[in-house]
């Protein structure tokens, strides 16, 4: 899918992630699963979707090689991107979303050295797994 086939792209919940990384993947795997609403949607950083999407001006530089998130317009990064998206997921992931309470320097720490690790964690990947053909739907390029 591309995005100009949704209905509205600015309004589009994407998951942007790493597709190199193992731990990124299996990330993507367990949203999926665990998405029951169906209502995210997910590309990786190296499909240049972001950069079609998000002006320069608003976008991190570098841009992260980790998850980062859009929704409503905005573009989320590191610990908050990881709230905001387990506010999508089903119980009991969606408790995640309530730790938002936690100091963001703490959080963003935990997740810098868990994204500095994820490698050595579960590995680099040159494929990504197959989704379903209605998973294969979510994905946008």
């Amino acid at each position: 899918m591309i995005l100009q086939d949704l209905e509205k792209p600015q309004d589009a919940a994407i998951v942007f992630y790493d597709g190199t990384c193992g731990f990124c993947q299996f990330s993507i795997q367990l949203v999926l699963k665990h998405n029951r609403k169906q209502n995210l949607y997910f590309a990786s950083l190296q499909s240049g979707l972001l950069e079609q999407l998000v002006p320069q001006v608003r976008r991190p530089e570098p841009v992260p090689d980790s998850v980062l998130f859009y929704e409503q317009e905005r573009l989320y990064t590191e610990s908050d991107a990881v709230l905001r998206i387990a506010r999508h997921l089903n119980f009991p992931f969606s408790i995640l979303s309530h730790f938002r309470f936690i100091p963001l320097s703490f959080r963003n720490f935990v997740y810098r050295f868990i994204a500095k690790h994820r490698y050595k964690i579960t590995g680099r990947t040159e494929s990504c797994t197959l989704p379903s053909p209605e998973e294969r739907a979510r994905f946008v390029a």
